[in-house]
C-alpha cells in the first residue's frame, strides 16, 4: 500500500500582516498526519514539492511507495532519488522506495526569486552562517514548532523578539513559519540523527519563489561530514530550477565559529543554543549545549561579557556533562584544545573535560534515562501536589 500526499486545503492573504496557511496530508491508510505550515512569507507553489520531504522517512522506514496526488518538479524528483540512495546506504532502518507522482513537471530556468535567506535559530552555526553570509543574505528564517512548542508563548516571544533584533542590526528580514511537521518526522526516525534537515527542506520549498536560496547552517566542516539528518551530501539534492538548497559547510569547526563569534557583541548578547527549559531563562546554562558553549567562551575570557549565558560556569558542572553519542566527543576534544593554547593553567577544567571523555557512552545514556525518568516524576508530583514543591 502506498502512503499518499496531498493538499487539503489552503488559505493565501497578500496583506504582510496576516498569515497565509497550507495543509497537507500524509496518509498512510491506517492513520494519517495533517500538517500545516503558517507564514505571512509562504508562497504558492506550483507542485507538491513541500509535503515530500516530510514523508520520506516513514516511507523509508516503513518500506512503502509515495503516491504524490498532484504536481511535482522532475529535477526535485530525482534529487529526492539520490537522498533515499543515500539514506539506504547510510542507516540499516531505511530502504530507498519508489515514487508515483500524478503529474511531473519541469521548472522554468532562472525563476529563482532574488532574497537569498538562511535558517536562524540563534544558536553558534546559524549564527556563523549570517555572519559570514552578511553582505549577500536578504531574509533569516525561524521554525516555531521545532525546539519550542508552538504553546510555549513566553519561549516563542522570546525567540520573535531576539530574531526581529538581530535581523534588524543586520538590514534583514526575519520570516517566522509556523508547524506541526515535527511529529511526522519523529514518529519514523531521529530527529537529530534522520529528519530535522528534511523538516529544514519542506519549510525552505515552501518560501521557494520570493526566495530563490535558502541556506541550512552545517554542524560540521567540510572535513567533519557523516551521514545525518541534514549533510553536505544529502540538502543539496532537494534544489530545483526555482530554489537553491545550500549546506552551508565550511572549513570552520565548531570551536573556530564560537572564536569568531566571541568577537561579535551581538552574538555574545543574543547567541540561543538551547531550548531554555528553565523558566524565565533565556539559555538554561546547564544543558550539555550551554555547558559546551559556556566552555568555549570561558576558554576564551569572553564568558563574563556574555549575557546569553548569565550563570557561573564550573569544574564540576563540566565534568558531570554526558555525551550519549560519539559523535559528541568532538566538542569536548575541541574545547580541550582551546582551553591548552588560551589557558593552559586551568588544570580542574582540563581534568573536568576529560572525565567527560573517560565516562563510557553506555553510562551516559543510562543516566540521561534517570535524569528524564525524575524530571517525569517530578512533573507528576508537582501535578497532585500543586502547594508542594517536589522535590
Amino acid at each position: 500500500m502506498s502512503i499518499r500526499l496531498s493538499e487539503l486545503h489552503s488559505d493565501w492573504s497578500d496583506d504582510p500582516q496576516r498569515l497565509s496557511e497550507v495543509v497537507y496530508r500524509v496518509d498512510l491508510g491506517d492513520r494519517h498526519y495533517d500538517v500545516f505550515l503558517r507564514s505571512s512569507q509562504l508562497a504558492r507553489q506550483p507542485g507538491l514539492e513541500v509535503v515530500v520531504p516530510m514523508a520520506l522517512l516513514a516511507a523509508m522506514r516503513l518500506r512503502r511507495p509515495l503516491h504524490v496526488q498532484g504536481r511535482l518538479s522532475r529535477t526535485f524528483l530525482e534529487g529526492v532519488q539520490r537522498v533515499m540512495a543515500l539514506f539506504a546506504a547510510s542507516f540499516d532502518a531505511f530502504s530507498a522506495v519508489d515514487i508515483q507522482v500524478d503529474e511531473l513537471y519541469q521548472a522554468e530556468p532562472g525563476v529563482p526569486g532574488p532574497r537569498r535567506a538562511a535558517f536562524f535559530s540563534g544558536g553558534v552555526d546559524s549564527f556563523f552562517t549570517l555572519l559570514k553570509g552578511r553582505d549577500e543574505l536578504t531574509d533569516l528564517i525561524y521554525i516555531h514548532g521545532f525546539d519550542v512548542r508552538l504553546d510555549d508563548w513566553p519561549r516563542r516571544r522570546a525567540i520573535s523578539d531576539m530574531g526581529n533584533a538581530v535581523a534588524a542590526h543586520m538590514g534583514m528580514r526575519f520570516v517566522e513559519v509556523e508547524s506541526n511537521l515535527a511529529k511526522v518526522i519523529e514518529d519514523f526516525g531521529s530527529w537529530p540523527l534522520h529528519g530535522h534537515g528534511f523538516a529544514l527542506v519542506s519549510v525552505a520549498r515552501a518560501l521557494a519563489g520570493p526566495i530563490g536560496e535558502v541556506r541550512i547552517p552545517g554542524s560540521f566542516s567540510v572535513d567533519e561530514q557523516k551521514p545525518w539528518g541534514s549533510w553536505l551530501e544529502s540538502d543539496p539534492l532537494f534544489s530545483d530550477e526555482r530554489l537553491q538548497v545550500v549546506h552551508d559547510a565550511c572549513a570552520a569547526t565548531r570551536i573556530d565559529k564560537v572564536v569568531a563569534l566571541a568577537e561579535e557583541p551581538l552574538a555574545l548578547r543574543y547567541l540561543r543554543v538551547c531550548w531554555g527549559r528553565v523558566d524565565g531563562m533565556y539559555n538554561c546554562c546547564r544543558c550539555e549545549k550551554c555547558l559546551r558553549t559556556m566552555t568555549s567562551l570561558y576558554a576564551l575570557g569572553k564568558l563574563e561579557q556574555a549575557a546569553a549565558f548569565p550563570l557561573p560556569l564550573t569544574p564540576a558542572l563540566v565534568a558531570g556533562v554526558l555525551l550519549p553519542r560519539p559523535g559528541m566527543r568532538i566538542f569536548t576534544e575541541g574545547n580541550i584544545r582551546l582551553l591548552k593554547q588560551y589557558r593552559p593553567a586551568d588544570k580542574a577544567m582540563l581534568r573536568a573535560l576529560h572525565r567527560q571523555l573517560r565516562r563510557p557512552i553506555w553510562w551516559s545514556v543510562r543516566l540521561l534515562k534517570w535524569q528524564k525518568r525524575l524530571r517525569r516524576w517530578r512533573g507528576l508530583l508537582s501535578r497532585l501536589l500543586p502547594g508542594r514543591q517536589a522535590v
